[in-house]
């Protein structure tokens, strides 16, 4: 067979080249035209294939085969070549060489070899040429090439095979090679793979805890990422979908005001009669918490904080729930929303929000390559028994043949993914050009045929999408397609897979998550814990910790892995939101206090700087030393952005002197909020008893003045009555004696005054 092949060789390159002086005619025929109409973007040029250059980076190449890679007898095969020039320069002229590898693939690990070798080729073999068309700098051009049915080398073949095709590309003096691959299928029964799949409904990557209406409108709108989930859903019942609660609650929160075209989303959603299960609240990554230390995931624990009254009168009409709602588990008691006073209406419970009908339960789902084998038994004890795993966090590519999904690791089942398949299924779905998507089939298709040949036992096998294609894919529908309806795969739903025989060979093999993104979810958890404190100093702590709770669940999501998302900025973002909460509850700073009474209290200014709560909080104070007594602690409540002035009592002891006063905010509960601070206290108490005490000795002084000076005043009066009698006090015989402090009369006072004669003497 290898001489007949050889003999019929030169026969089928000559029509090779036919066929290609055809294409070239039409080329140079349309040159104008066409180099616009198939140009492409460099990053829809990167995802159609590895280009490799065989002598620079000045330019770079890509091939792929229409039809989804498959060629069947009378086919023409059409190849695009996409050319690319990253460089400043314009290329003027150039060629493209088609060929094929005339050895078939003939397993899946050798055609992966193959398509990433960058070596020569020896069983090259040519089949067409183009030309390249001016490439003007940092643009690309697709040339097409085609190859007449009767010109195919391998056309012939009675049996199925994938060979890898090629294209060199040779623009000036610059030189790339690209390969690709074809499946060749002349008909005939093929042995059909069960393949089962499971797609993530999430909503794109936030922090927010909830979906604002806002969102929500976008995302179930025309063409919104949640739109394109159900639309490529159509008619494919057997696939799996998990769904993120979170999208569910959001949109029920929002009650009569949610928008229109989200409530018409959740009914389409309840009414697809493909397998459900739930993925974790905001699709929080199981494993991570785990690897974190956290004895089992999260669960959110209030959402009563986004609930308005006015929202849910009348009530809502109930979408999705089951006639007996199950209870969400919860690692603290969910309380139920306030609800309206009087004859209001009352708010859904956290169980009523979050609860669906969903037909299947237990299972985990978690990123990529993220999973450990100490993971599985915390997962199960949470009743999460059944793990979907990636291949690339398993054995996989070391095996020769293509496992089954099923294994069995301790008390826990692992659904598989086939990694490969998986990958090839994510690029078609997010495609963003059809010579992307044929590329990204070509590479499903060929892998799906060799599995076929590996023997007659048809495998059971897992595709699982990522939680990121909803953001640009437009190809689901197309892509479920084309999967179920190639030669070599039926559908298969996610309970008939886990129900196959279980894989002996295929082991888990553990990928722990980087320590950069552990320590930062310890931050993450602190952060709550720090959070879930200060919120004691709330009327309704819940309206804190539910929304912290289910922030930090949102921040967690699976889709913050994909390297494209800025995970790093969110949590730095998270983490600077939860410093200005803890801030918001603050003593004021407070100037130098002089204390100069025995006691008296010393105001403190306390500022509230929430926005839509007031709290209670508790003013402790204790002195640097015993010149200060402090009465007791002063508690107060202060309304929303606000402050108020909180009075802390004291008592001066005997002694002056500096007193530094530390002072401490508490909730009622005893739970330090904020940061302490301090204020230095003159005291002088005891003026005030020196004071009173200069006070009593003046009144003293002045009242014993008072008596001296009436005493010494009646003796002053008494010396000069005696010097005025002449007299001492010393008395002669015959003299009456005088009573002492008694005028005696003066005889001559009673005699009439005569004045002196001449001489002066009296008459």
């Amino acid at each position: 067979m290898r001489a007949t092949g050889l003999s019929l060789r030169g026969t089928r390159v000559r029509a090779a080249l036919v066929g290609a002086a055809v294409t070239v005619a039409t080329l140079l025929a349309t040159a104008g035209a066409p180099a616009a109409a198939l140009a492409e973007t460099p990053a829809a040029t990167a995802s159609v294939a590895s280009a490799r250059s065989a002598t620079d980076a000045s330019i770079t190449a890509s091939v792929t085969a229409s039809n989804a890679g498959i060629l069947s007898p009378g086919q023409d095969l059409v190849a695009s070549v996409t050319v690319s020039n990253p460089t400043g320069s314009a290329y003027t002229s150039g060629t493209v060489k088609l060929w094929y590898d005339t050895e078939p693939r003939s397993s899946r690990n050798e055609l992966s070899s193959w398509l990433s070798s960058t070596a020569g080729d020896t069983d090259r073999v040519d089949i067409g040429q183009a030309a390249v068309p001016t490439l003007e700098p940092g643009s690309s051009v697709v040339v097409a090439l085609t190859v007449p049915a009767a010109a195919v080398p391998f056309g012939s073949r009675p049996t199925p095979a994938v060979f890898g095709i090629g294209a060199t590309v040779t623009v000036s003096d610059h030189t790339a090679e690209a390969r690709g691959s074809v499946s060749w299928y002349p008909g005939g029964a093929a042995t059909r793979s069960d393949i089962g799949v499971v797609m993530p409904i999430v909503s794109p990557s936030t922090g927010a805890g909830l979906i604002s209406a806002q969102d929500l409108a976008t995302y179930t709108g025309p063409t919104g990422v949640l739109t394109r989930d159900l639309d490529g859903l159509q008619n494919h019942s057997t696939v799996a979908v998990g769904i993120d609660p979170m999208i569910i609650a959001s949109i029920r929160a929002l009650g009569n005001a949610a928008p229109a075209s989200a409530t018409a989303w959740l009914d389409r959603l309840s009414a697809l009669p493909n397998d459900t299960f739930s993925l974790g609240y905001g699709d929080a990554d199981v494993t991570g918490q785990i690897q974190a230390g956290l004895p089992t995931p999260l669960q959110p624990t209030a959402l009563g904080y986004a609930l308005d009254p006015k929202n849910f009168s009348p009530t809502p009409t109930a979408i999705g729930e089951p006639q007996t709602p199950t209870s969400t588990p919860a690692a603290t008691p969910s309380p139920s929303p306030t609800p309206g006073t009087g004859t209001g209406p009352t708010l859904p419970s956290l169980d009523r929000l979050l609860a669906w009908d969903y037909s299947l339960a237990g299972i985990a789902w978690p990123g990529d390559g993220t999973t450990r084998a100490a993971d599985l038994p915390p997962l199960a004890a949470a009743g999460l028994g059944t793990v979907i795993v990636s291949g690339g966090n398993t054995n996989a590519a070391k095996l020769d043949a293509t496992p089954n999904a099923p294994i069995r690791s301790g008390s826990s089942t692992l659904a598989v993914s086939d990694q490969r398949l998986s990958d090839a299924l994510r690029q078609a779905v997010s495609a963003p050009s059809d010579l992307a998507w044929n590329a990204a089939m070509s590479k499903l298709n060929a892998q799906l045929q060799l599995i076929s040949a590996e023997n007659s036992t048809p495998l059971h096998l897992l595709i699982a999408l990522d939680r990121s294609w909803p953001s640009s894919g437009t190809q689901l529908q197309r892509t479920l397609d084309s999967l179920f309806s190639n030669p070599w795969s039926t559908p298969a739903t996610f309970s008939a897979v886990l129900a196959s025989k279980q894989s002996t060979e295929l082991a888990l093999t553990d990928s722990p998550e980087s320590q950069t993104r552990i320590d930062a979810i310890h931050t993450l958890l602190q952060d709550e814990k720090s959070l879930d404190e200060f919120a004691t100093i709330l009327a309704d702590p819940t309206t804190l910790t539910g929304s912290t709770r289910a922030e930090l669940l949102t921040l967690l999501a699976v889709s913050w892995q994909n390297p494209r998302s800025d995970w790093t900025a969110a949590v730095a973002q998270s983490r600077t939101a939860t410093a200005r909460t803890l801030r918001a509850v603050r003593i004021l700073p407070t100037e130098n206090v002089n204390l100069v009474s025995a006691q008296g209290s010393i105001p403190f200014t306390v500022s509230n700087a929430l926005s839509n709560e007031s709290v209670t909080v508790v003013l402790s104070a204790s002195p640097s030393n015993s010149r200060l007594e402090i009465d007791q602690p002063t508690t107060k409540t202060i309304p929303q952005d606000s402050r108020a002035t909180m009075l802390v009592p004291v008592k001066a002891k005997v002694g002056n002197g500096q007193v530094v006063l530390s002072l401490q905010l508490y909730s009622p509960t005893g739970v330090p909020i904020g940061s302490p601070s301090s204020v230095t206290v003159e005291v002088h108490a005891d003026w005030e008893g020196i004071g009173a005490l200069i006070f009593g000795i003046l009144v003293v002084l002045l009242f014993g003045f008072g008596i001296v000076r009436n005493v010494l005043r009646r003796r002053a009066h008494r010396r000069k009555g005696e010097d005025d009698d002449g007299t001492d006090d010393d008395t002669t015989e015959g003299d009456a004696p005088v009573e002492a402090g008694v005028r005696q009369p003066d005889p001559a006072a009673d005699e009439p005054h005569t004045p002196p004669g001449p001489g002066g003497a009296h008459g």
